[in-house]
């Protein structure tokens, strides 16, 4: 199995990356707080609508619903019927306005809150639930809604057929409001950084495997300034102020001469020539000091100076 990609710095895989940073935020929070809220009251109204179909009385089954609705003090001993029409203020009348601004689309959404950061795709998503919803039942969630073989809203509804119709709005607006909910967390997540790897090129330098957090830090950090350093310039030594010129004899600038010449050798010559005899002492001062730059070897020392003695032999049978 090969080996998972890893990052160049912190050498760590997407699914380590993810499971160290990808936290949750206050935002996410909420919206999961917001839509357990939505699906537990999902839960209580089907248990309140399954009371109202057991408990509104047969007595009144072949009345418009509409006209119940409309003068509900006179049917006060109607059990439950003051919940049904506080479900239907609450959830229907809401998802006849949302469907209506969400046909319209543009700056009409904006005049109710919970779609006014809804995208064009996201609002044409929830219409079309709302067109399927419509579809099925051949009705028109709006009321003053006009489509050709669509009745409008609760239009010619009697009782039991008008509640049947307000619980399926009552599930369709949970449904709605449980897609905005999912919306909005897609559009929290997407703020979040990503933890993706890619190749990446910083500072001019070859391009590595970098995840999305060391990126950030990586193209974060300036490039290093290149800059020449300047020699130091020797402070130049005070001249002492030049005498006047003195005039000297010819033998005066001759020694004077000598002396500038063989000041440095002979220094060095002395100190290597104590306790050697006059002829061993003659040929190291020709030789001059060793130097580091000027290693000594044995073959070469041995002919070097073999040729000397040999001068000095000369020398001294000419003297004798």
């Amino acid at each position: 199995m090969p080996e998972p990609s890893r990052c160049w710095v912190c050498h760590r895989s997407p699914e380590e990356i993810a499971a160290a940073v990808d936290t949750e935020t206050q935002e996410e929070r909420e919206l999961k707080k917001q839509m357990s809220q939505v699906s537990w009251t999902k839960s209580k109204f089907v248990e309140s609508a399954d009371l109202w179909r057991r408990t509104l009385p047969r007595d009144f089954k072949d009345m418009d619903f509409q006209f119940i609705a409309a003068n509900a003090p006179q049917f006060g001993s109607i059990k439950g019927l003051a919940e049904v029409l506080d479900a239907k203020k609450l959830m229907v009348d809401w998802l006849a306005d949302a469907s209506s601004k969400l046909r319209k689309g543009g700056e009409d959404m904006h005049a109710l809150p919970e779609l006014a950061p809804l995208e064009q795709p996201e609002a044409d998503t929830l219409v079309k639930s709302l067109d399927q919803f419509e579809a099925r039942s051949r009705r028109t969630i709006q009321p003053d809604a006009h489509k050709e073989g669509y009745a409008s809203a609760f239009e010619g509804l009697k009782l039991f057929e008008g509640l049947e119709f307000l619980i399926a709005q009552g599930l369709l607006y949970f449904d709605v409001r449980t897609q905005l909910l999912t919306f909005a967390m897609l559009r929290a997540s997407a703020k979040k950084p990503k933890t993706s790897l890619r190749m990446v090129q910083a500072n001019g330098y070859p391009p590595v495997q970098l995840c999305s957090v060391c990126e950030t830090l990586v193209i974060g950090l300036r490039a290093p300034e290149r800059r020449m350093e300047q020699p130091v310039a020797a402070p130049e030594a005070v001249q002492p102020p030049s005498k006047p010129a003195e005039k000297v004899s010819g033998k005066a600038v001759e020694k004077q001469a000598e002396a500038q010449m063989v000041a440095v050798p002979v220094v060095a010559a002395v100190t290597e020539t104590e306790g050697m005899s006059p002829a061993v002492a003659e040929i190291v001062n020709k030789l001059g000091p060793a130097t580091k730059e000027a290693p000594k070897t044995r073959g070469l020392h041995e002919h070097r100076a073999t040729e000397e003695w040999d001068e000095v032999l000369q020398k001294q049978a000419q003297e004798k």
